[in-house]
């Protein structure tokens, strides 16, 4: 399997969006009776523009949903850009950077009641892929230099999956053959994005859904030929591979299984799908076990299949209606690869 950097986010919405604002009546207030001007002219400065007041979209939204983003503000039509991005770091100022630049900037429109708005089309990846974005809006040009806050606060937004449509249940004969091997879990090596104890749970769930099973922790490696099935992370994983399940054999006869995985690959264990920049382990797993239940045959990037041979960064197979692959509309490009891998050494 493989794996790249997503598409960026410039791709996020694949057809321009629009957006609105309004006047928010703050002024200053008049002096209280009795009291004397004093001649400093504070009473006749413009006050400047107020703060920018988002009225949408929730902050969690169901895949699909219509997604609006609305702000009310005092600065004129044009001035409001609305910026998401998959990733909540900030520059020096306070706007969405992240450091791939990985974001997409939409200038507002002037809408109705007040409201500058922003809708995402259908075709947008923040109505079409569930998972954690960022967005906030910001004034510029001249509406910019008279704010004293021209940008607003930086918010969360949760695209979920439908619960009809999230991947379980046990994958052969569907998508193979199911197995009977049982397998230990190596402790060995394990990278700081996860924990031993979302391993393990992963693990089993991932097996019992082709038939295998999870055994105790041990501290030998995976990917070494010792006479015991473990799965684990190995160092010994080349770069460009994500995940190997390697089958020994004698005279033909399966003697041990072991699957390895790249401690080194930026992994998210869930059961949150992964961000744009994260592997997702679940999808590996699934791959691998299908290797270990007796499945030898890849199928290619994209194939609704849990054997594809290369998984994007941000993409992920977790089953035939839960899955998600950035390149496959033609119009994104995978600059990254990492292969999901099968090998068979004979001992002899």
């Amino acid at each position: 399997m493989r794996h790249g950097l997503p598409f960026l986010l410039v791709l996020l919405l694949l057809v321009p969006a629009r957006a609105i604002a309004q006047d928010d009546g703050s002024s200053d207030p008049e002096a209280p009776p009795g009291e004397t001007d004093t001649g400093s002219g504070d009473q006749s400065q413009d006050p400047g523009l107020g703060e920018l007041d988002y009225n949408s979209p929730a902050a969690r939204i169901s895949r699909g949903t219509p997604l609006v983003f609305a702000v009310r503000t005092e600065a004129p039509a044009g001035s409001v850009v609305i910026r998401v991005s998959s990733s909540d770091d900030t520059d020096a100022d306070g706007r969405l950077a992240d450091e791939d630049g990985a974001w997409v900037d939409e200038t507002a429109t002037a809408g109705g009641d007040g409201l500058q708005t922003w809708t995402a089309p259908a075709s947008s990846l923040l109505r079409r892929r569930p998972g954690h974005y960022f967005w906030q809006a910001y004034l510029q040009g001249e509406a910019a230099d008279e704010s004293e806050d021209p940008i607003g606060p930086v918010r969360e937004l949760v695209v979920t999956q439908p619960m009809a449509f999230r991947g379980r249940g046990k994958l052969f004969p569907k998508f193979g053959r199911g197995g009977g091997t049982s397998f230990y879990l190596s402790s060995a090596g394990f990278p700081a994005t996860v924990t031993g104890k979302r391993f393990r749970a992963l693990a089993k769930e991932t097996a019992a859904r082709w038939g295998l099973r999870t055994l105790r922790w041990t501290s030998a490696v995976a990917g070494r030929q010792d006479g015991f099935n473990v799965a684990g992370f190995s160092s010994a994983v080349p770069d460009d591979v994500l995940g190997v399940e390697t089958d020994y054999t004698v005279r033909g006869r399966v003697i041990e299984r072991d699957l390895a995985l790249n401690p080194d690959e930026n992994w998210t264990a869930g059961p949150d799908y992964p961000a744009l920049d994260e592997v997702d382990l679940e999808s590996v797993l699934l791959h691998e076990l299908g290797h270990m239940a007796g499945n030898r045959r890849h199928r290619k990037h994209c194939a609704n299949s849990p054997m594809i041979d290369a998984l994007g960064e941000g993409e992920w197979w977790r089953g035939s209606r839960d899955h998600w692959f950035a390149d496959c509309s033609g119009s994104a490009h995978m600059s990254r690869a990492g292969v999901l891998a099968h090998r068979v050494i004979r001992i002899d």
